[in-house]
């Protein structure tokens, strides 16, 4: 994570998403069932989903269509829950006042505007973010929502996915630059970890989110991913903290 931090304050890129990824070796084959159910039930407000194995509770809704409405819920920046009230407002408040987060989120909320702008005819973006908090995090949030041109409207959801993936949630900015970068310093390959992860119907309306907060099950075996976002205020630590945190989900569903 230095490294990447040592090219953003050389110019090379303003924010790059490391990702890493643990593995879990269980007695038995893995029921995924009752990870699914485990994942469904303590994260109700995350999308659960399940794709040949691949599984988990992502917060983050890539994109949404219905009909000539499209929508997105842009996540970027993120603290740990506090153990008592007191202690998860203050981090919740710190959360809101980090310029170094309120960074992050802005490359993230930017990539989806500049992929949807073009396929609308009216977008609006939250004018700042909203504090969001689920079970073991809390993030800073940025609502989008928009209505369809002709352009927009000649393209699936599956379509509108395809025009704002890889975000700079997941990737970083400029997408090509941190491409590169996250190919030198990952020495993994993410397979199918922050891909789409949804449906379309027949109507081209559908809902797709981010596969994060996720793992790959395999008879016994299980692979599980998280990612940080990284600009010039990281500091190594702390990112490599949280992404301790956001493998609690798949973890916790492993272990019971």
């Amino acid at each position: 994570m230095a490294e990447a931090v040592t090219a953003i304050k050389a110019g090379a890129l303003r924010k790059v998403v490391l990702a890493r990824d643990v593995f879990a070796t269980a007695d038995e084959p893995i029921d995924v069932r009752i990870l699914l159910g485990r994942l469904a039930a303590r994260y109700p407000d995350c999308f659960t989903f399940a794709c040949d194995g691949m599984i988990g509770a992502t917060p983050e809704l890539l994109v949404s269509r219905a009909d000539d409405q499209v929508s997105a819920l842009v996540l970027g920046g993120t603290l740990p829950r506090g153990a008592d009230p007191a202690q998860d407002l203050a981090l919740g408040e710190e959360l809101l006042a980090s310029a170094k987060n309120h960074e992050e989120h802005a490359y993230a909320v930017d990539s989806i505007r500049e992929g949807l702008e073009p396929l609308c005819e009216t977008l609006h973006v939250d004018a700042r973010p909203a504090l969001l908090k689920f079970p073991n995090l809390q993030h800073l949030g940025t609502h989008v929502r928009g209505t369809l041109d002709g352009a927009g409207l000649a393209k699936t959801a599956l379509g509108l996915a395809a025009a704002v993936h890889p975000p700079a949630a997941v990737c970083g900015t400029p997408t090509g630059t941190a491409l590169e970068l996250i190919r030198d310093l990952e020495h993994m390959d993410r397979q199918r970890y922050a891909g789409p992860v949804g449906w379309v119907d027949a109507a081209g309306n559908g809902e797709w989110g981010i596969a994060i907060r996720s793992g790959q099950i395999s008879g016994r075996t299980a692979r599980l991913f998280a990612g940080c976002g990284i600009v010039a205020g990281s500091e190594p630590a702390a990112e490599l903290a949280e992404t301790l945190i956001k493998l609690q989900p798949m973890r916790g569903a492993l272990e019971g």
